[in-house]
């Protein structure tokens, strides 16, 4: 149950953070850094696209293959003492293909997830040396601000004296 919960939180987490690095990207690059991401953006979109073109061509031969594995797994020599009325079937025709369009669906999505964990290992540096250079820019702006105290009234004429 667990494996369960954390395949979905790695899968949400890892669609957020794709997404949180594009939003960034979107405010934070300059034109020549915003046509590198483009370059790496489409590189992976085509990966996706080729995944998902795979997994719709050959979904059967995969169900099959997977139907096949199982098959075998049920009809090997298990060396468990569990009484007859206690032990399931390991041959159920619909347990077996219910398991395999599981697994096949899975490892699609694995493979999904794993296609934007690349992306957001791509774009981590790119953004990075984005926020170093929007930092250098702003730099001067801030200490500027600091140095000039632009306070109004009573507020900018109130010193501490110390003795």
């Amino acid at each position: 149950m667990t494996s369960l919960t954390h395949e979905v939180k790695d899968l949400f987490q890892a669609r957020s953070d794709l997404l949180e690095l594009r939003k960034e990207a979107a405010r934070a690059l300059n034109t020549e850094e915003w046509r590198a991401y483009k370059k790496v953006v489409e590189t992976f979109d085509g990966e996706r696209r080729f995944t998902k073109r795979q997994y719709e061509l050959e979904y059967p031969n995969r169900v099959n293959e997977v139907r096949r594995r199982l098959i075998n797994e049920a009809g090997s020599v298990k060396r468990g003492l569990v009484f007859k009325r206690y032990a399931s079937d390991g041959f159920n025709k619909d347990e077996i293909n219910r398991r395999a369009h599981m697994e096949v669906r899975n490892a699609h999505k694995n493979d999904l997830t794993r296609i934007d964990q690349k992306e957001c290992e791509a774009l981590r540096p790119m953004l990075e040396n984005a926020q170093a250079r929007v930092e250098l820019r702003e730099k001067p702006i801030k200490d500027f601000q600091k140095a000039v105290d632009r306070r109004s009234g009573q507020d900018r004429r109130v010193r501490s004296w110390s003795r």
